[in-house]
């Protein structure tokens, strides 16, 4: 099913709060939230509405929501205030409902080293929370991902390639996969709501190839009509080809006047069969048959390289290859 969104945080009318509650309710589900445990809900003042729809399931299985709120930073990846990065360090559970991605920022670090467990919903409008992804079978996402992910910690390479004319790789052994299914129960566990992925870090100057992302790209918006061409090289972005979009995520990544912004950080692979295909990034990431290259900071996956930024760049109908072996095709699990 395809939805007519088409740039940057498009947020359709408010969505009723009591529909919101049922995806709100499932991520409750997804983190086993216990009674008694601290919430912590780190969002900004576009996203307010649906931080109350989850302190409000939060405190409906009797646990303690504390909401903390910023202004949004303008970048994915921007390093959040101290207070913020205390707060998530200090919480059982958190939730990261934001305009900007904190995914790779110090609140999910510090939280994940202290134990707790907690989901990213960056860029996640008010509908996501009541149809698409956030309705998934995510155990069954689950079962697959660690299928894959079992395969791929003993890969040395990975490789994606899509009919449009992706075909990127890079060396992949010894880096840790990233579990972010959709279930985050255990203590250190993260996800994506309502995205379902694995990812890994391919190693420091390995990345090699072309993506077409013809689904979206973080930071500019959906790319369906117009794709993005990304020339990587020794594991660094070094051109960007196509149309108006192009020069917008060119303009984008020169806007931070840092070289490690342009390092090719992460491969990303979709698995969540109810993601509606250009309607929410995290639900055009997690969506089944889309892959992704992440750009930019990878420290917060497994790599050594800080940056200011981390960029998806989101295409579909991927093949993977793990050591030359075709593992997964457009969807479908062939081991």
């Amino acid at each position: 099913m395809e939805w007519p969104i088409n740039y940057l945080h498009y947020v359709p009318d408010s969505s009723s709060f009591i529909e919101m509650m049922r995806g709100a309710m499932r991520a409750m589900d997804c983190a086993s939230v216990k009674p008694g445990e601290n919430v912590v809900i780190s969002t900004d003042t576009n996203k307010l509405r649906l931080a109350e729809a989850l302190a409000a399931a939060a405190h409906s299985v009797g646990a303690v929501p504390t909401i903390v709120m910023i202004t949004p930073p303008g970048a994915h990846g921007a390093q959040p205030p101290a207070p913020v990065v205390g707060a998530c360090a200090q919480a059982d559970v958190f939730f990261l409902p934001t305009t900007w991605s904190q995914t790779h920022t110090d609140a999910r670090i510090e939280a994940i080293k202290n134990g707790a467990r907690g989901a990213t919903m960056c860029e996640v409008t008010e509908d996501a929370l009541c149809v698409g992804g956030i309705l998934a079978d995510f155990e069954e996402c689950d079962r697959v991902g660690r299928t894959l992910g079992a395969a791929l910690s003993q890969a040395r390479t990975m490789r994606l390639t899509t009919p449009a004319g992706t075909d990127i790789s890079g060396e992949v052994a010894g880096r840790p996969v990233q579990y972010e299914t959709g279930l985050f129960r255990e203590p250190g566990t993260f996800a994506a709501l309502p995205n379902s992925e694995i990812n890994i870090s391919p190693l420091e100057g390995t990345a090699e190839g072309v993506v077409v992302a013809g689904v979206r790209i973080m930071s500019v918006g959906v790319t369906r009509r117009e794709p993005v061409t990304i020339i990587v090289k020794d594991g660094k972005v070094t051109a960007v080809e196509g149309g108006v979009l192009a020069e917008m995520f060119k303009e984008h990544l020169e806007s931070f006047q840092d070289e490690t912004a342009y390092n090719a950080a992460e491969f990303g692979i979709g698995l969540n069969p109810e993601a509606r295909q250009y309607s929410t990034n995290l639900e055009d990431l997690g969506r089944i048959g889309h892959g992704h290259l992440g750009i930019g900071s990878n420290y917060a996956i497994g790599g050594s390289v800080l940056a200011p930024c981390h960029i998806d760049a989101i295409f579909k109908q991927v093949t993977v290859e793990f050591d030359g072996d075709v593992v997964w095709d457009k969807g479908e699990l062939l081991i």
